[in-house]
């Protein structure tokens, strides 16, 4: 816990963290507006679907793009940006709604899925290097430098979490004590006050970027200097589909982060997505109430607190094993209603799978930070994002289909076996186990169409080189 009381010493940090925080309360908000709008007004199930479905298919569609974007862009500005933008639609919401559930509510929930899809990358971009540099020959080296970063995802995950947990609970109370158009204007507050907080503790930064000289006022450069400022003027250059589609090859070349690409799409698709479809019917055959439901996921998000503060202090050449054996704790979780029936211990097992889910996540973001060359971050982290995000859709449905031909029994426990397994099979890579590899191929390696023109791919010696930077520059 040390080192977390000294990240949250580091006061731009801390003013992150806070911004984030004040930020869940918004996303919370909003959803919480619709649910009781349309309790009030009497709208169809289909309605409320159609709201939740503009938001997630706006941030589906475009975070890939949105990766891409903050390559090219600073990505302080571009979270401020989105929070500002959030502003200005939940106050236009407050001031135009009449209380139904109408174009103007589905024309917000797209401007707050696009923002999502901006805000959500770029925090993970941003996080590490807001925190100050460590003293020279104290925590200076590589290890120590990792494990800094690590700590510092914990840490940001496990306040948002927690933020997370008190969230629905705040705006629902204020929601339905008060007005829609009142929790409108709370949620305005909200990302006002996290665009002002990203903005200040973005602004170390800002300032390492906007000091970097450009190619024509800089005499002396090197020629390797000078190629590079070539490479990222090509890069701003490249059309943007072809830069986001990077993205995904940045991790599909890596051969550990395209194992838990694969890994993350087969359980989202065939055991999570299904899972969260079969586990309220489950409950309500065996005659528990709706509040043993929502008993039970509190208890996963609690455990994601804790797994996120255990999660950035794994660390060590088997790393990615730790991780792994942590994600195995969810298949355990997924069997656990098949096996008992008590609500104590159904509560217990939530809570150590959302530990090892949330675990595993932190050291995998780490891992990607560091794989991931820095110009490729934006787009590494966004496509990441969208394997996790793409497939729960598509899960879902497949969880409502199979609920007509098996046992939900049965969907539980294959779908916990699979985890299982899948994971087992996961340990069996030495670079999976490690989170590590070697060269890293550009993902912006590109040819004219015909062949006759393709960049070299970078060197190990490169790659090793831009993290060097990368540590002097945090």
């Amino acid at each position: 816990m040390r080192i977390y009381l000294q990240l949250l010493g580091q006061k731009r940090f801390a003013a992150l963290c806070f911004g984030q925080a004040v930020s869940l309360l918004g996303d919370a908000l909003f959803p919480i507006i619709i649910v009781v709008s349309a309790a009030q007004a009497g709208t169809p199930a289909e309605t409320i679907g159609a709201a939740f479905a503009a938001r997630f298919l706006a941030l589906g569609g475009v975070v890939l793009f949105s990766g891409a974007l903050l390559d090219r862009i600073n990505p302080v500005i571009a979270a401020v940006g989105a929070d500002a933008t959030r502003v200005l639609a939940l106050i236009g919401l407050a001031l135009f709604w009449d209380g139904n559930l109408d174009a103007v509510v589905l024309a917000v929930a797209i401007v707050v899925g696009l923002c999502e899809a901006v805000s959500e990358p770029a925090l993970l971009v941003i996080a590490p290097r807001v925190v100050a540099a460590p003293h020279p020959g104290s925590a200076a080296d590589e290890e120590a430098a990792e494990s800094r970063i690590t700590a510092v995802y914990g840490l940001l995950e496990g306040m948002r979490n927690t933020s997370g947990i008190a969230g629905p609970t705040l705006a629902a109370a204020l929601v339905s004590l008060i007005s829609p158009s009142a929790g409108a204007v709370a949620a305005a507050l909200a990302f006002g006050l996290s665009a002002c907080a990203t903005r200040w503790a973005g602004g170390r930064y800002a300032a390492s970027h906007s000091s970097t000289p450009k190619a024509d006022t800089a005499p002396g450069k090197s020629d390797e200097q000078h190629q590079s400022d070539e490479s990222d003027e090509e890069k701003r250059q490249e059309p943007l589909l072809r830069s986001a589609l990077g993205g995904l090859a940045v991790l599909w070349r890596v051969q550990w982060l395209r194992n838990v690409q694969v890994l993350a799409v087969v359980h989202v698709l065939f055991a999570v997505g299904p899972w969260m479809v079969a586990l309220p019917v489950l409950l309500i055959e065996r005659g528990h109430s709706a509040g043993v439901y929502a008993f039970v996921l509190g208890s996963f998000a609690v455990g994601t607190v804790v797994g996120a503060f255990l999660g950035g202090r794994v660390r060590g050449r088997r790393r990615g094993l730790y991780a792994l054996g942590l994600l195995g704790l969810f298949g355990l979780t997924v069997l656990a209603p098949v096996v008992t029936d008590s609500v104590l211990l159904l509560m217990a097992a939530f809570v150590v799978g959302g530990v090892g889910q949330q675990a595993f996540d932190v050291v995998k973001m780490a891992g990607l930070r560091r794989e991931v060359p820095e110009r490729l971050h934006g787009r590494a982290f966004s496509a990441d994002f969208f394997f996790s995000f793409a497939s729960l859709p598509l899960g879902q449905l497949l969880g409502a289909a199979l609920l007509r031909f098996l046992a939900v029994e049965t969907i539980m426990l294959w779908g916990g076996v699979l985890v299982l397994v899948t994971t087992a099979l996961a340990m069996l890579s030495q670079d999976t186990r490690r989170f590590a590899s070697g060269a890293i191929p550009a993902a912006d390696d590109r040819s004219d169409g015909h062949g006759e023109r393709k960049q070299p791919e970078d060197s190990a010696e490169t790659i090793s080189a831009e993290r060097a930077q990368d540590v002097r520059t945090r």
